[in-house]
């Protein structure tokens, strides 16, 4: 067993551990009647129950999971061991920093994925038994080794950009990482809908599928909410679950509109507007170009953090850094990053539950029918097991989206002034 050495590691794991059994606690095991009582009104109590104790179950998968995540950052980041390793990569690869920290990279990886497994496939076997996929374990592997390929891709630039950016600009990189970020989300948004999502479903234009009687009532609202779309799109996500929805996707000219056939199936031609007007009103919020925006600015203030807390580990146990741009510190470049995206979770959640509080009443200015905006509503959170009685700190930590009940409060408040 690896002996900490240093009690400041002690304190560390002792602390992280601590806030997150209290956020367990506090979103997992603790109960919420107000939200049961006012759910009853919508869905019985069976339904209820039923979605509580799926949510329940699919939580305990989560935390499984984020105790994998830390135990394995407190190893190599809060003991020797990432002191040790760094030495090891760098005398591997000649002293050479960039791929010396890419190595280490690629070991954390692989063991977190290797860690991560037997849960991901009790998770899918649990989705499969409450009928949440419809994919078969071949599929499933395919898929996840897909999006793992793309991860592992993704990760190897983001790093390797980062510690070129160490090196070369030691005292400025904090302020032109995110720069470089910013860049990359555009071009990603851009070359997602045509390079990466066509791997995992097949897109059809509308205009050539059973649905093409929709595609004139689709046109319209379009037209009406004046967002600059040509391509209608149908994407087969019956081959992956029975979950509806629509969504936007792309950037400038790769930008398009994305049915579900599953949403196509299940739902009458006003439901399919409403949905997708809440798809529309996320564009005329301008809400990617915001969203980018405010990404930007978090970047620059999370890198700002992150050059501190480097330097604050140079010639410190047990990280004893050389300087900001040693390969040791690529485990505690990554717990600050988990650290870091838990604390400015909430935030974050909040932000998008504005958002999509923003997009509903343009869905429900656009089509004008909130008698069937609560219906979709109600059918999706019946479709997905929804919990519609979330506690308050599961909203506040873990919702991007506002809660089943508020959306349906929002509608009917919308019905009353209009």
């Amino acid at each position: 067993m690896i002996r900490l050495v240093n009690p400041l590691s002690k304190t560390l794991i002792a602390s992280l551990v601590a806030v997150m059994t209290l956020l367990f606690v506090a979103t997992t095991l603790l109960p919420y009647a107000p939200a049961r009582v006012e759910a009853r009104q919508y869905f019985s109590t069976d339904e209820i129950d039923l979605a509580l104790e799926y949510t329940f179950q699919r939580r305990l998968f989560f935390w499984g999971t984020t105790a994998v995540e830390i135990a394995l950052l407190c190893v190599f980041a809060l003991t020797p061991v990432g002191r040790q390793l760094g030495d090891r990569f760098l005398d591997w690869t000649g002293q050479r920093r960039v791929p010396a920290a890419l190595m280490f990279g690629l070991v954390f990886f692989i063991l977190d994925q290797l860690l991560y497994l037997p849960i991901s496939v009790a998770r899918f076997y649990h989705a499969k038994d409450w009928g949440m996929t419809n994919l078969e374990l071949a599929d499933w592997l395919r898929d996840r080794g897909i999006s793992i390929g793309i991860d592992l891709v993704s990760r190897a630039i983001i790093g390797a950009g980062l510690y070129t950016l160490l090196i070369v600009l030691p005292r400025t990189w904090w302020l032109l990482a995110p720069l470089g970020g910013g860049a990359l989300g555009v071009t990603y948004a851009f070359l997602a809908p045509i390079l990466i999502n066509p791997l995992f479903n097949d897109f059809t234009p509308l205009a050539e599928t059973e649905w093409q009687h929709h595609q004139p009532r689709v046109r319209a609202l379009i037209d009406e909410a004046k967002v600059p779309v040509e391509e209608i799109l149908v994407m087969n996500a019956s081959r992956q679950s029975n979950h509806t929805n629509a969504y936007f996707a792309g950037f400038g000219s790769t930008r398009r509109i994305v049915l579900y056939d599953t949403l196509l199936k299940k739902s009458s031609p006003e439901e399919i507007e409403s949905v997708l007007g809440h798809e529309l009103g996320h564009w005329m919020h301008d809400h990617i170009v915001k969203g980018l925006l405010l990404g930007l600015l978090a970047a620059i203030v999370a890198c700002l953090a992150l050059d501190r807390l480097l330097r604050a580990a140079v010639g410190h146990a047990p990280w004893n850094l050389q300087s900001t741009a040693d390969p040791a510190g690529v485990p505690l470049v990554l717990l600050i990053v988990f650290v870091g995206s838990w604390a400015s979770a909430p935030l974050q959640n909040g932000i998008s539950r504005h958002f999509e509080r923003e997009a509903d009443q343009a869905s429900l200015k656009l089509v004008g029918l909130p008698q069937v905006f609560i219906d979709i509503e109600i059918k999706m959170a019946r479709i997905n097991i929804a919990n519609v009685a979330p506690t308050p700190w599961n909203v506040w930590l873990f919702s991007s989206h506002p809660p089943t009940l508020e959306r349906i409060r929002m509608a009917n408040e919308w019905k009353e002034r209009h």
